[in-house]
C-alpha cells in the first residue's frame, strides 16, 4: 500500500468514528428529548406539528436539487467556483420555499381542518432559509472528509433543539415548543458549521457549472421525492381521517423503531461492511452476503426486542398517556425491521452503477402504499401500520431478490445469510414473552427483560454461529488496529 492509500485509509477510519459517533449520539439525544416531550405535551400537540413537518418534509426534497451531492464530487479545479454556486442557489431555494411555506399555510389549515397549522407551518417555514446557509458549508466538510466539524455541528443543533423544546414545553408553550426548539437547533447547525468550516463565499453562481451539477442531482431528487412522499402519505391519511390525537399517536409510535431498529441497522451496515470497502480484495457478491449477515446480526433482534417488549417501553419512555401507540408500534416494527434489510440491495445497485433500480422500485411502491392506506385508513392507525408494513416487506424481498439475480447469490445463500440472526432472535423473543407475562411492572419488565434478551441472543448465536461471533469480533479488533495505526 502506498503512503498516500495509508493516509486515506487512516482519515477514513478517523472520519467514520466522528461519523458514528455522531450518528449514535445524536439518535440518543432525539430519544431523550422525545421521551422528555411525550411526557409534557399531549398526542395531539405532537399530531398538529407532525401535520406541519408533512409539508415541510415533501419540500425538503427539493431543498437544494441535489446541488450538495454534486458539489462533494467536484474536483479541486472547480470546487471555489461551484461552492459559490451551490451557495447562492441554496440560500435563494431556502428563502423561496420559505415564502412558498407560507404561502401554503392557510391551505394546510384549511384541508386539515385545523387553524392553528396556519401560523405553526408558517413559522416552521423559516427552517429552509436557515439551513441553506450552512449547506454548502456541510457538503464542504463531507468532501475533506472533516466528519469533526460536522459531528460537533450535528450534535450542537440536536441538544439545542431538545434543550430549548422542553425548556418552552415546560414553560407552557405547547405544540410552539416543537416549532422553536426545531429552529433554535437548526440555526445552532448552521452557525456552527460557518464557525467550523474555513469556506466563505466569494462570488456568484456558475451558468457554465450549473447544467453538469443539475443532471447529476436529478436522479437523486427524484429518489427523495418519491421516497418522502411514501414516508408521509401515511400521516397526511392518519391526519386527515382521525385527526390530530390519533397522529400523535402514530407519530411516536413510526418514532420509536425508526430510533431503535433503522439508526441502528444504518451505523452497524457502515462499519461491518469492509467488503464494500474493498471491492479489489473480495467479490461484491460476497461483499452482500456479508451486508445481509451483519444488518440481520442487529436489525432482526431489535425487531423482536422492541415488538416483544412494546408495552413497557412506551409506557416508561412516553408515559401512560401514549398506550394507545403500543399497537401499531408492534406493528410498525416489521416495517423497520423491512427498511434495514433493504439497505444491502440499494447498496449493491450503487456499487454497480444501478441506482436507477431504485427509482423503478420506488414507483409502484409508492402507488400500492397509497391505495392500501385509502381504503383502510378508516379502521384506524393500527390498520395503517400493517399497510406501510406489508409494503415495505413486499418492497424488501423485491429488492433483495434483485440484486441477489443481478449479483448471481442463490436464494440459498442468502437464507444462510440470515440464519444465524433469525435462531438467536427466536431465542431471545421466548424469553423475553417470559418475562412480560409474568412481570407486570413495565419498569421491572425492562430492567429484565432488556439484559436477559441480550444474554439470550448472544448465547444462542455463539451456540449456532460461533463463526460469526469470531468473525465480528475479528473485524472490530482489526478495526480498532487500523485506526491507532492511523
Amino acid at each position: 500500500m502506498t503512503a498516500g492509500a495509508a493516509s486515506l485509509g487512516a482519515r477514513t477510519l478517523r472520519g467514520s468514528a466522528w461519523a458514528y459517533g455522531s450518528y449514535v449520539g445524536g439518535q440518543a439525544v432525539v430519544l431523550v428529548s422525545t421521551a422528555l416531550l411525550a411526557r409534557i405535551l399531549s398526542p395531539a400537540a405532537f399530531g398538529i406539528v407532525a401535520l406541519a413537518l408533512i409539508f415541510i418534509t415533501l419540500l425538503d426534497t427539493v431543498s437544494d436539487l441535489g446541488l450538495s451531492p454534486a458539489l462533494v464530487i467536484s474536483s479541486a479545479e472547480e470546487l471555489r467556483e461551484r461552492a459559490n454556486t451551490v451557495f447562492a442557489l441554496t440560500v435563494a431555494l431556502g428563502a423561496a420555499l420559505s415564502v412558498c411555506t407560507a404561502a401554503l399555510a392557510p391551505l394546510a389549515a384549511r384541508f386539515f381542518g385545523e387553524p392553528e397549522l396556519l401560523a405553526l407551518l408558517a413559522v416552521l417555514g423559516l427552517n429552509f432559509l436557515l439551513r441553506s446557509l450552512g449547506a454548502t458549508h456541510y457538503a464542504l466538510a463531507q468532501k475533506e472528509m472533516d466528519f469533526r466539524s460536522r459531528t460537533l455541528a450535528e450534535l450542537l443543533g440536536l441538544l439545542t433543539r431538545g434543550a430549548t423544546g422542553v425548556a418552552l414545553a415546560l414553560a407552557g408553550f405547547g405544540a410552539w415548543s416543537l416549532v422553536l426548539g426545531y429552529l433554535a437547533g437548526t440555526a445552532v447547525l448552521s452557525v456552527t458549521l460557518w464557525r467550523l468550516v474555513p469556506w466563505r463565499p466569494s462570488g456568484g453562481p456558475s451558468r457554465a457549472q450549473l447544467p453538469s451539477m443539475l443532471r447529476f442531482g436529478g436522479t437523486l431528487t427524484a429518489v427523495d421525492v418519491l421516497a418522502a412522499t411514501i414516508g408521509q402519505l401515511d400521516y397526511v391519511f392518519v391526519g386527515r381521517v382521525l385527526g390530530t390525537g390519533a397522529l400523535g399517536l402514530y407519530t411516536l409510535a413510526f418514532r420509536l423503531p425508526e430510533l431503535l431498529i433503522v439508526s441502528l441497522a444504518v451505523v452497524a451496515g457502515r462499519v461491518l461492511f469492509p467488503a464494500f470497502a474493498a471491492i479489489e480484495r473480495a467479490s461484491l457478491d460476497r461483499a452482500f452476503r456479508v451486508a445481509v449477515r451483519y444488518t440481520a446480526l442487529v436489525a432482526v433482534p431489535l425487531a423482536v426486542g422492541v415488538a416483544v417488549l412494546a408495552e413497557p417501553l412506551v409506557l416508561v419512555v412516553l408515559g401512560e398517556q401514549w398506550r394507545g401507540a403500543v399497537d401499531p408500534l408492534r406493528v410498525l416494527t416489521l416495517y423497520a425491521l423491512s427498511v434495514a434489510l433493504g439497505i444491502p440491495a440499494g447498496t449493491a445497485y450503487k456499487a454497480t452503477g444501478q441506482a436507477g433500480v431504485l427509482l423503478k422500485l420506488a414507483i409502484p411502491r409508492a402507488v400500492l402504499a397509497v391505495g392500501s392506506i385509502a381504503v383502510f385508513v378508516d379502521r384506524g392507525i393500527v390498520a395503517v401500520a400493517w399497510c406501510q408494513a406489508a409494503v415495505a416487506t413486499l418492497f424488501a424481498l423485491l429488492g433483495l431478490g434483485i440484486a441477489s439475480r443481478m449479483l448471481e447469490v442463490g436464494p440459498g445463500r442468502i437464507l444462510v445469510a440470515l440464519a444465524p440472526a433469525v435462531a438467536a432472535a427466536a431465542g431471545t423473543g421466548g424469553v423475553l414473552l417470559v418475562v412480560v407475562t409474568f412481570i407486570g411492572s413495565p419498569w421491572a419488565a425492562l430492567a429484565v427483560g432488556v439484559p436477559a434478551g441480550a444474554l439470550t441472543y448472544v448465547g444462542v448465536l455463539m451456540a449456532v454461529a460461533p463463526g460469526v461471533v469470531r468473525d465480528v469480533r475479528r473485524r472490530v479488533s482489526d478495526a480498532r488496529g487500523r485506526a491507532v495505526a492511523g
